[in-house]
């Protein structure tokens, strides 16, 4: 073997190790060895980074078989540093700080052991409040490896039973990818799947087969042998960028979860590439400007778009050539390629040929907006508008790139007391917090104004609740969502319908008090029950419309008096009393 010959080959030999050990950054074992949080085979029905609403998936969702109640262990030593139980998000969920560095999280429990159930509802009787978050001190709650801290469940904005199980570094709580350490495996050798790609016009002068607008192509087959239906001609002009849909099959299960890592490449040169190692909740929004947020908006579908927009803050490109805008200006032929991996290295591949060409025409597709007066808005300059009825301020950097954005009022007939005002276009997303005023039409009464409130109003014209309270003669709420918006009042008291007591029942054989409270126009704001005087825990879960209140030692032998309250967002009360034999 010659010097040049075997230099090369020994260079081949690292790239080779390299891109091995790209595809997956193993955490190392005596950094921190943790166990799976379930002590039977794990299936996935979420992966870490998957695309969801507004968000990145911090974690991974493992299936419970169905079921709730399965035991869910602690997977490395440490102490319990954070428990939280919300009406929404984690659910019940528990946080353990491990000396190594990492903070384990699992969420959605349908409770804890009984050592930290009896601490919490300690706690929550002292706060008078079911929903609660507490910090407990350092090694005041100590958990071994292995040993059984709380049972899987539904709670919070679970849409069934499954644990939500999360690694986070203690040092600035950015969750890593589960499945980087060795122990945490899911059996899996089945290849990623691609199903759409897309090809954006960046500029009027861009074209993609005589079109000013985007086309999208769908994708078939499997593996490494992806191709597009019917071998389309594709015929391109000036700036373009490309998106792309695709999500990760398992063995084992049908889920259709979200890949690990993205690759373009044009004619065999890497140019864009993002890959699932870490997160950062202080940007998991910008999410929106990953995605291609149009067609999310329009036809509820997630591509990953190549274009990286101005006011973009991710931290999972590994690379964007040209902020992922290619011009193509020759009448050549190039090759697109997208590569797309799980965790494990399983690959989806798809390959196709694109051609430069000097268009004689182009058709350009008219611009709809919602309403009647557009601006320009500059993505990093402050934005206010103003009518008769409506004001909106949106602040700097609330856009990814500056955008032709529209107002003005639906002048179809409604049942509101204001006017229906068109704020923005919906399928432009919104990052920061921006300012909406509305001014009702009438004021029924001053006794009323509490009663108002603004609703974004859909495409039914439905109204839906989105808060508000008055400054001067205008009702204001915060938002990070353009649309329609009018104002509505609320003045009926929410439903309280009991399950399975009445007055003067004989409840001495019942476990629980059992109740559906409903209110079908601004929400539950809180709700309060008292026995025999006393404040008494009652567990609320919001998808059930249901609470309840499991008996213990505040419910005397004989005659109990017990009152329930419910208050709706516009402070309208229901109330619910009976006498109860024990």
């Amino acid at each position: 073997m010659n010097k040049v010959f075997g230099i090369g080959f020994l260079l081949l030999i690292i790239l080779t190790i390299n891109n091995s050990l790209i595809a997956q950054k193993v955490v190392k074992k005596e950094q921190f060895d943790p166990i799976p949080p379930l002590d039977f085979p794990c299936y996935l029905s979420g992966t870490f980074g998957e695309l969801r609403s507004n968000h990145f998936h911090s974690g991974i969702d493992i299936k419970t078989q169905g079921v709730e109640g399965k035991k869910v262990f602690a997977v490395e030593d440490g102490y319990i540093s954070r428990i939280k139980v919300s009406l929404w998000g984690y659910g019940k969920a528990l946080y353990i700080t491990h000396p190594e560095g990492y903070v384990s999280v699992y969420g959605h429990l349908k409770r804890f052991n009984d050592s930290i159930e009896s601490y919490v509802r300690k706690e929550q009787y002292k706060r008078k409040s079911y929903e609660i978050e507490i910090f407990p001190k350092k090694n005041e709650l100590k958990v071994r490896k292995g040993e059984v801290i709380a049972y899987s469940g539904n709670t919070g904005g679970s849409a069934g039973p499954h644990l939500h199980f999360e690694i986070r570094k203690a040092s600035n709580q950015h969750p890593i990818n589960p499945l980087l350490f060795q122990d945490i495996k899911i059996k899996d050798v089945t290849r990623p799947k691609i199903k759409k790609i897309a090809i954006y016009p960046f500029n009027d002068s861009s074209v993609i087969n005589d079109v000013n607008d985007t086309v999208f192509f769908d994708v078939y087959g499997w593996g490494e042998k992806h191709y597009l239906k019917d071998n389309p001609e594709i015929k391109i002009h000036g700036k373009i960028s490309f998106g792309l849909k695709s999500y990760d099959l398992m063995d084992g299960t049908n889920n259709k979860n979200g890949i690990y890592c993205e690759k373009v490449f044009i004619d065999s040169s890497l140019v864009f590439a993002i890959k699932m190692d870490e997160l950062s909740f202080s940007t998991t929004r910008y999410i929106n400007s990953l995605i291609d947020y149009r067609t999310y908006k329009n036809k509820n579908e997630r591509l990953i778009e190549t274009k990286l927009d101005t006011n973009n803050k991710l931290d999972i490109y590994e690379l964007v050539k040209n902020n992922g805008i290619f011009t193509f200006d020759d009448t050549l032929k190039h090759k697109i390629t997208f590569v797309v991996e799980d965790a494990y290295g399983n690959e989806g591949k798809l390959e196709f040929t694109v051609k430069g060409y000097q268009p004689d025409s182009i058709i350009r597709h008219k611009k709809v907006f919602n309403c009647d007066t557009t601006f320009f808005v500059a993505f990093n300059k402050k934005f206010s508008f103003q009518n008769n009825g409506m004001k909106i301020s949106i602040p700097a950097n609330a856009l990814y790139h500056s955008s032709n954005l529209s107002f003005g009022i639906d002048t179809s007939e409604n049942d509101f007391l204001s006017k229906v005002y068109c704020i923005g276009n919906t399928d432009v997303p919104v990052q920061k917090w921006m300012s909406v005023y509305i001014k009702p039409d009438t004021i029924l009464s001053d006794s009323l104004k509490d009663k108002y409130f603004i609703a974004s109003v859909d495409k039914r014209g439905k109204g839906w609740y989105s808060g508000g309270h008055f400054e001067n003669d205008f009702l204001k709420i915060k938002t990070r969502s353009f649309g329609k918006y009018a104002v509505m009042i609320d003045t009926v008291k929410p439903e309280i319908k009991p399950l399975n007591i009445s007055n003067n029942i004989d409840i001495s054989k019942r476990k629980y008090l059992k109740f559906i409270i409903k209110d079908t126009l601004s929400g539950i704001k809180k709700y309060a029950a008292f026995l025999n005087g006393k404040w008494i825990l009652m567990e609320y879960e919001p998808k059930k419309n249901l609470i309840f209140y499991k008996i213990d030692d505040i419910m005397k032998k004989g005659d109990n008096n017990l009152k329930l309250y419910v208050f709706d967002n516009r402070d309208n009360r229901a109330v619910f009393e009976a006498v109860l034999k024990y």
